[in-house]
């Protein structure tokens, strides 16, 4: 509902409340007044006919009675009077009573109302006493109709005004609100211009209201996003030569990187594997010293060699570079593996090693070198950081994930180092990097790593007592279970015999089949049906569009007589026997993926 409505509907019922309100309490008010009066006059009255009745009651003057029954009826109010002795016999003869049995009048002795048609009448029944001594009653009708006559054509008369003036706050709320919601429409419309980027001209302006303060508003507001838009216009143009600047800058040190690392790596290499050879000292031609030399020249190569291939893998996860390869692995292999190149590293140290596995991890579909490196990473960080106690290595089963648990006794971390423990370039102590060595690249590449492996890395630690590092790794069921269904598929039989007849528009399909299954061609109709008899095929593609009617009806009858898939191509129409018969049709040109799509239905 538009404003416009909402202020018309809003304003009525406001007013047809307050009106409702005030006609209800005037109608009340002149409601009870009425009542107020009935009952003043039906009592005067009453007390006027005991005063009059009682001395020719007294003395039994029927005559004066009867005068002032006939009298009665001429006091507005009262329709009929009553009068009895004390035996209840009727002293005046002239009384008008038609509406009820006299007999049921007098025996009734109490005050009653009643109403017949549109006449209502009020029955009072009075004991007349002269002092102690009871002389007899009456009974006193009085005709109220013209009182409620009068209560009714008020209300008729009210609910005539409440309408009246209904209408004329709906006429009056419609004009105001149609006048008032022209404007804040033209003020709303302005308001979208501006927003727009456009410069409309602002209305109004002049008024002192509150249109005109809500006009000025908009100007001023107009007046602000425009100063606003020629800022970020200066800022835009700016930041456009910034992100250049940033992404030449970014591109360099990409190259920088990849050509320094590989120009590094080379003669790395040959110094780590020469100075490895030499330390052997196999014709004993060094002595002590020299062989000491060149295992540290050995150790730092390998350092550098570890430095180098963190700074390229931080470079290619910062470009997107790293793909992922997963397929289905054995993750209890994996495991064992890991376990069994770093056992005699940690023995070695004299450190104990537990290693604890659940027995059906079984298999999980991820990128096994990737988790291979997280791993590793995470034991050569406890072994580097632990001089005596243990390091457990730990491999939890879980529903949907792999827990591993690596924990150390080494030097710990303290709580306030430990948001910062997975940046780059960072580890908890300067000091730790001059005495452990290591360029705090390892940890902050496990955690991007487990960001594109979809799992998650979390650690605790305290200072002196060790660290705890928790991985949770998904098993991606629903891949394996994919991948087990291809294999089943692959399984099946995937033969394909194909009658080709035009060879350059199944040279693009006949390639792309050849990827997935099986193919055989065949260069008539004789050799197709040849070869369906000593093989059973599971799709055999013909192409119809070239065929003589004599050996389409052959083809036919074929077809009925083996139940295998066909897929028959034409080039303009094909008979409704054939259709009905064929697994699907599909006319030319082809499109390899729409006729590969077609295949995969009939193998699902």
């Amino acid at each position: 509902m538009s404003f416009k409505y909402r202020f018309i509907l809003s304003f009525v019922l406001l007013e047809v409340f307050f009106i409702v309100l005030i006609v209800t309490f005037n109608f009340i008010t002149i409601n009870n007044s009425a009542k107020q009066l009935i009952k003043q006059k039906t009592e005067s009255n009453i007390s006027l006919l005991e005063q009059l009745v009682k001395v020719p009651i007294s003395i039994y003057d029927l005559a004066t009675l009867d005068n002032l029954v006939l009298n009665a009826r001429k006091i507005p109010y009262i329709n009929s009077l009553v009068i009895l002795g004390p035996n209840d016999n009727i002293l005046s003869s002239k009384y008008v009573y038609k509406y009820k049995e006299l007999d049921e009048l007098i025996k009734s002795k109490k005050n009653f109302d009643f109403s017949i048609d549109d006449e209502i009448y009020k029955v009072s029944y009075v004991k007349i006493y002269d002092e102690d001594f009871y002389l007899g009653s009456m009974y006193i009708v009085f005709d109220l109709s013209k009182n409620f006559r009068f209560i009714n054509e008020n209300k008729k008369n009210t609910l005539y005004i409440i309408l009246l003036e209904i209408l004329i706050s709906t006429l009056l709320s419609y004009f105001i609100g149609v006048r008032l919601t022209n404007m804040l429409t033209k003020l709303s419309n302005v308001a979208k211009d501006i927003g727009e980027n456009k410069n409309p001209q602002i209305p109004f302006l002049n008024k002192s209201d509150e249109i005109g303060i809500l006009a000025k508003s908009l100007h001023d507001m107009q007046d602000d996003i425009k100063h606003r838009r020629d800022k970020l216009k200066e800022l835009a143009v700016k930041l456009s030569k910034q992100k250049n600047d940033l992404i030449e800058a970014h591109k360099y040190k990409d190259d920088f990187l990849a050509n320094m690392s590989h120009e590094l790596k080379t003669p790395l290499n040959s110094i780590n594997v020469i100075s490895s050879i030499m330390m052997k000292n196999k014709h004993n031609t060094l002595d002590a010293k020299q062989v000491k030399n060149l295992s540290i020249i050995n150790s730092c190569g390998n350092d550098l060699l570890y430095l180098i291939n963190d700074v390229l893998d931080l470079s290619k996860l910062e470009a997107g570079e790293i793909k992922l390869d997963y397929s289905q692995i054995d993750f209890n292999s994996l495991i064992i593996s890991v376990k069994e190149m770093f056992e005699p590293q940690v023995l070695a140290k004299n450190i104990d090693f537990i290693f604890e596995c659940d027995k059906d991890v079984g298999f999980i579909y991820t990128d096994k070198q990737r988790v291979k490196q997280i791993i590793k990473n995470l034991l050569s960080n406890a072994l580097k950081f632990v001089s005596k106690g243990s390091i457990s290595f730990i491999v939890k089963n879980e529903d949907d994930y792999i827990n591993i648990i690596i924990k150390d006794t080494g030097i710990g971390i303290s709580e306030n180092k430990l948001e910062h423990i997975f940046d780059r370039f960072k580890q908890a102590d300067s000091s730790t990097t001059r005495k452990y060595g290591g360029s705090g690249l390892g940890l902050a590449i496990c955690k991007e790593l487990l960001y594109l492996l979809n799992g998650e890395i979390s650690v605790s630690s305290e200072v002196d007592k060790g660290s705890t590092f928790s991985i949770k790794l998904p098993k991606n069921k629903d891949k394996i279970i994919i991948e087990e269904k291809k294999k089943k598929e692959l399984n099946k039989n995937s033969d394909i015999l194909i009658l080709n007849n035009d060879p350059l528009s199944f040279f693009v399909l006949t390639i792309e089949l050849k990827k997935h299954f099986d193919i055989q061609q065949a260069n008539n109709l004789d050799e197709l049906i040849s070869y369906s008899k000593s093989k059973k095929y599971f799709l055999v593609i013909i192409d119809i569009s070239k065929q003589t009617e004599n050996e389409l009806s052959v083809l036919s009858d074929f077809i009925e007589k083996n139940s295998i898939n066909y897929a028959l191509i034409h080039e303009d129409k094909i008979s409704k026997t054939l259709k009905e018969k064929a697994s699907f049709i599909y006319k030319k040109p082809l499109d390899k993926d729409e006729f590969l799509a077609k295949i995969n239905e009939l193998k699902v």
